[in-house]
């Protein structure tokens, strides 16, 4: 896990890099370029050694070819080996250097042949090469000017920056895609990759995957699809565990840690329980029982009042943008307390309740039963529908805190993302997974590194992602309970009689934010994104070399240069923050 930066004609300097120890206090250096003709070549990297510790030569590079890398190739080992067969010849064992020679032997396709999370970027001498893993885990950012060209993994990296809002952002309390809240930054999209041709004077970005609508019978069978499962995600965690330090697990009381747990075999683990919960959210006690018949030692972590005043204006430095969820303070707890405990790797269960359709929200919108075999209902379908809506009206009713007004809105940016050829629990799981999940791997992501913790997610393996989406709608909801196929693993999986077998409502990381702040037990989010706006605001506007605690500062504005010419329109329509 790092940080990267770097460009052509950039503003970065040492001060930049420093700004993202945190993703890498083990190593850091920075290098510049001569290219005549265009100017200077920036290169930065920060390093937390987690595969092959020793120190190395940063950034890495083959001859005159460098790659700048943040996360993890999980099956390095054995791309290492094919690309030993074609000649290649390693001189570290990182995944770093693997995936530079793979850039060099298959160009942009190498990128299909990658299991993991990454954020990177190939300068080979006249372009950049950037790309971000299928889900969007690493973070990757980038600004263009008429003659500049600048990326990094975290907004703070860059200089001048401006402040702005968006109606997505008002609308979803997050942003995705593309869109950030900073003028002229833009995100590069999960799943795409971006080539920056100094020669041509063009950028563009593309695809590479997406969740594909399989074609043919689906998987029908629960037997075979719960051992199926099982063996996915068995092997997914395996990959997972490939570290040169020990691996922890954030367990709380439900089914997907539980399992994590369970096939890891880790011996640590880290459990957030709010003293103000212990009678309503109670994580503990399926905790407790779980760690005691795995023979897992459990650290519990119980944030305070004070230690959120105390944390937020931290909290707010890195995570840049607001995500319009609670748990950004106990994640940030849990991985301080991780980190504190000498670890830097975590597994989680990140990405089961997207996949196999786990929200209440969605079991609840699923469990209606809007159509029946009555034929008045049949015969007057079309009057019923303007009644009822259709399928993505209602979901965006159920996902909008705007009302009916806002609901409208949200269709308008979900639309693209909602196909008439599939059902509604495909239509409901893809938004989940490619829309909604992606502010939650923000948030992690941003806290976790805040705390020089990499988090690894097991569920979010791109192969049991399409797995997900290869099985027939009653495997993953049934009977008005979602995540079908992950109950019935646990229950082939899990020691009999675990308490978290039977657990009846799972919650989320809720924090007791309303209650310190407004004495009431209301989860209602409206004061909190305006709260995290301001203090990512006043947070980012200083620029500590190594942050402790942001102070207030003014926000400087500049203009957005003039933009070069793009080929891709995803770069010009829709995508420039207003």
């Amino acid at each position: 896990m790092c940080g990267i930066l770097g460009g052509i004609n950039t503003d970065f300097d040492d001060a930049s890099l420093r700004r993202l120890h945190h993703r890498g206090p083990d190593q850091s250096r920075l290098v510049t370029l001569d290219v005549p003709e265009y100017g200077i070549v920036t290169l930065g990297q920060t390093r937390l050694n987690i595969v092959d510790r020793r120190d190395i030569d940063l950034p890495v590079r083959i001859g005159d070819k460098y790659i700048l890398f943040n996360g993890e190739i999980y099956n390095h080992p054995e791309l290492r080996s094919e690309l030993a067969a074609f000649g290649w010849s390693f001189q570290t064992n990182t995944d770093s250097e693997v995936a530079l020679a793979a850039y060099l032997q298959w160009g942009p396709d190498c990128l299909q042949r990658f299991n993991g999370m990454f954020a990177l970027a190939v300068w080979d001498g006249k372009r950049f090469f950037c790309a971000r893993d299928r889900m969007g885990k690493k973070p990757f950012f980038y600004r263009l000017g008429q003659s500049t060209f600048e990326f990094a993994s975290e907004i703070k990296a860059f200089s001048h920056l401006e402040f702005t809002t968006h109606e997505l952002f008002e609308l979803f309390e997050f942003c995705f895609n593309e869109h950030t809240l900073y003028r002229g930054i833009l995100a590069l999209r999960p799943a795409h990759y971006l080539l920056y041709d100094l020669p041509k004077g063009t950028c563009y970005t593309r695809s590479y995957w997406d969740i594909e609508q399989p074609v043919g019978r689906r998987i029908t069978d629960g037997k075979t699809a719960v051992n199926s499962f099982l063996e996915l995600l068995e092997d997914a965690v395996r990959l997972r565990l490939r570290a040169d330090v020990p691996v922890s697990l954030f367990l709380a009381g439900g089914l997907d840690s539980s399992i994590i747990a369970k096939l890891s075999g880790v011996e640590e683990a880290f459990t957030c329980q709010f003293d103000e919960f212990k009678d309503s959210i109670n994580e503990e006690q399926y905790v407790r029982d779980l760690a005691l018949r795995l023979g897992i030692r459990t650290h519990f972590v119980r944030p305070t009042r004070g230690q959120f005043l105390h944390d937020l204006g931290l909290m707010s430095y890195h995570l840049e943008m607001p995500t319009g969820s609670f748990s950004v303070f106990p994640l940030y707890r849990l991985a301080k307390a991780c980190h504190e405990r000498g670890f830097k790797v975590a597994l989680t269960g990140e990405g089961s309740d997207e996949l196999f359709a786990g929200y209440a929200r969605n079991e609840l919108l699923l469990g209606e039963t809007r159509r029946s075999d009555d034929p008045k209902r049949s015969h007057y379908s079309a009057m019923l529908d303007r009644y009822d809506g259709g399928d993505l009206d209602r979901f965006c009713r159920m996902a909008s805190r705007s009302g009916l007004i806002g609901a409208g809105l949200m269709k308008m940016f979900l639309t693209d993302h909602w196909s008439a050829r599939k059902s509604m629990l495909e239509n409901i799981c893809y938004l989940e997974s490619r829309v909604f999940l992606q502010p939650l791997l923000q948030m992690a992501d941003r806290m976790c590194m805040a705390n020089s913790v990499e988090g690894r997610c097991p569920f979010l393996d791109y192969r049991l992602v399409e797995f997900a989406f290869s099985l027939d709608d009653s495997l993953r909801y049934r009977d008005g309970v979602g995540k079908w196929i992950v109950h019935r693993a646990a229950e082939k999986l899990l020691p009999k009689g675990s308490l978290v077998l039977h657990r009846p409502i799972k919650d989320g990381l809720p924090t007791p934010v309303n209650l310190w702040m407004h004495g009431t037990h209301s989860f209602d989010r409206k004061h909190w994104n305006a709260l995290m706006t301001a203090e990512c605001i006043k947070s980012l506007m200083v620029r500590p070399a190594q942050p402790e605690r942001p102070h207030t500062a003014s926000i400087e504005h500049v203009l957005l240069p003039e933009m070069p010419r793009v080929l891709d329109p995803e770069l010009t329509l829709g995508s420039a923050i207003r």
